[in-house]
């Protein structure tokens, strides 16, 4: 009966069941740990040998200064843990204007739990490429008005993670150099080694005082005339037309007033080139230029005084008819920089070409801090920073930028500008030659949109001053509407692309919050292939697209 009871219990059966599970219970611990140990040694040895190779082509001149880079590495990184390195190896191959470092470690692991199936044997291998040759970069940066506060400051921090990334990638001798072009609808060229030879400085270019003189004359100076005075200018527009001040100026009284008017009518009857309507009026040109007339517009040429239409003329931008503002204004539709008063009568077209109110102005509203401004320098941003192997001067100018308001985007002036840069004539002469072996020159292009003619649409101008002076000039191979304009600067862009292209400029684009088809498919067509194209949606995904950048420019990569 007992011995029945006995077989027939079956108190404890759990026990007897868990004591007989818990070899294989503490073999899958076992098992479990040791793999996750062994995988962490693992990740730790490919972690070391890529950072190994990467320091190697990165830190040293000669074959054996990189491979004692690379052995130093791992030994102060691999030494002293739970595992015993037996064997570390390192190939250099050392081209004309290449670098390869191929880096291999191995090592035996023991076991905690396993330690019954003997000693783990792992390895680990890397290869890092490193380009020679010696780079120039030129980085485009759209600081127009619509990119806006918090777009400027994403755009600031995508161009120093750039600058970061190809610092990062250069080694000890290699010459890399960086410059940059902030662009509106013109540049600012008055900075690091600005030339006044460059510039065109007493009305000698075509297009210099364009604004101040009517059609007769202007067809005087296509013939090749040039004035240095408006003869019998004052006498000949009783409203004051053209530089005169109409009846004021004919008054022939000795009293101190009429004196000191005729003395401001003949000073009115000078040309009104650029520079000396600074001058008479009291205001500072901030270093903006006009694009050149066609065919100078989108070529290398360097300026030459033989040549006039080859220099540079600064940008003035003309008080505009009406009541003097206080401030700018940004209106798609009407005038928005009347930063004078008239003091004369007569049409819009008149009082704009009007240049009386320019010789020693009572009263002025001028303010070129931004991003609204008014005066003789709206909308032109900060200076161009010309090539440099010091990445501190390019590291300035990006934190000086801000975006503008006004005038617009001229993505082709922008694109010239940096073709300029890269270039080694002047104005800029700190490239070296085109064609040259083991020298790389790189363009990266971003903006936020498209070639757009901004404002006073509905006045006489058909827009705000830029580069190609107000639409209504007809400047820009004879548009006068914002969207033929638009069309014929994105017809430049792309074929100042392909000209770039054909001197072995390679062009990576970046375009911001745009989803326009036509934009997009113009950048594509303007980067150096597919992948040089980056859409960037937001913030993150621009900082991304300029590391991205900055780490293929710099060549210094893994290639495991």
């Amino acid at each position: 009966m007992m011995r029945s009871k006995f077989l027939l219990s079956t108190a404890g059966n759990v026990g007897i069941l868990f004591a007989l599970s818990l070899p294989a219970v503490f073999a899958f611990v076992g098992a479990a740990v040791d793999g996750a140990y062994i995988l962490n040694v693992k990740t730790q040895l490919q972690k070391s040998i890529d950072v190994a190779v990467l320091l190697a082509a990165r830190d040293a001149e000669t074959d054996e200064e990189r491979a004692a880079v690379f052995r130093e590495y791992l030994e102060n990184n691999l030494g002293g843990q739970n595992f015993t390195v037996t064997d570390v190896d390192v190939e250099i191959e050392s081209g004309l204007n290449f670098l390869r470092v191929e880096g291999h470690v191995e090592a035996d692991v023991r076991l905690f739990f396993m330690h019954h199936l003997g000693i783990t044997h792992l390895s680990a291998s890397a290869s890092a490429f490193r380009a020679k040759e010696a780079l120039e970069i030129a980085v485009v940066l759209d600081n127009t008005g619509s990119m806006g506060s918090r777009g400027i400051d994403a755009l600031k921090r995508a161009s120093h993670a750039l600058v970061d990334a190809v610092e990062g990638g250069r080694g000890e001798d290699q010459d890399i150099r960086i410059g940059l072009v902030p662009f509106v609808t013109a540049v600012n060229i008055k900075g690091e080694g600005f030339d006044p030879a460059w510039i065109d400085m007493d009305g000698q270019a075509l297009y210099n005082g364009w604004n101040f003189i009517d059609d007769p004359l202007r067809e005087r100076r296509r013939n090749g005339e040039r004035l240095t005075t408006l003869k019998n200018y004052t006498e000949e527009n009783s409203v004051g037309s053209g530089a005169g001040g109409g009846q004021a100026c004919k008054n022939q009284g000795q009293g101190a007033p009429a004196i000191a008017m005729r003395e401001r009518c003949r000073a009115a009857d000078q040309y009104p080139h650029h520079m000396y309507l600074f001058e008479q009026s009291g205001t500072e040109w901030k270093g903006c230029v006009e694009a050149r007339p066609s065919p100078y517009n989108f070529t290398l040429a360097p300026p030459d005084p033989a040549n006039p239409d080859t220099l540079f003329v600064p940008y003035f931008a003309p008080d505009e008819p009406g009541d003097r503002m206080n401030r700018g204004g940004n209106s798609a539709t009407r005038f928005n920089n009347s930063w004078l008063d008239d003091e004369v009568t007569g049409s819009d077209e008149e009082r704009l070409r009007s240049t009386l109110k320019y010789i020693n102005p009572s009263q002025m509203s001028v303010d070129d801090t931004g991003p609204l401004t008014i005066g003789p320098n709206r909308a032109c941003p900060t200076p161009i920073v010309p090539l440099n192997a010091d990445f501190s001067g390019v590291r300035s100018g990006i934190d000086a930028m801000n975006f503008w308001n006004g005038s617009g985007t001229n993505i082709a002036e922008g694109l010239a500008w940096g073709w300029r840069v890269l270039s080694p004539d002047a104005p800029y002469t700190q490239a070296a030659p085109f064609g040259v072996r083991g020298q790389q020159k790189f363009l990266v292009l971003m903006t936020d949109g498209r070639n757009v003619s901004f404002g006073a649409r509905s006045e006489f101008t058909r827009s705000d001053y830029g580069s190609y002076n107000f639409l209504a000039n007809g400047l820009i191979d004879g548009a006068t509407s914002q969207n033929a304009a638009e069309r014929r600067l994105n017809d430049w862009t792309v074929e100042m692309c392909t000209q770039m292209k054909q001197q072995e400029i390679e062009i990576f684009t970046v375009v911001y919050n745009e989803s326009d088809a036509a934009v997009l498919d113009m950048f594509r067509r303007c980067a150096s292939s597919p992948s040089n194209f980056f859409m960037a949606r937001n913030t993150a995904a621009l900082e991304n697209a300029f590391m991205n950048i900055g780490q293929q420019v710099s060549r210094l990569r893994i290639t495991r």
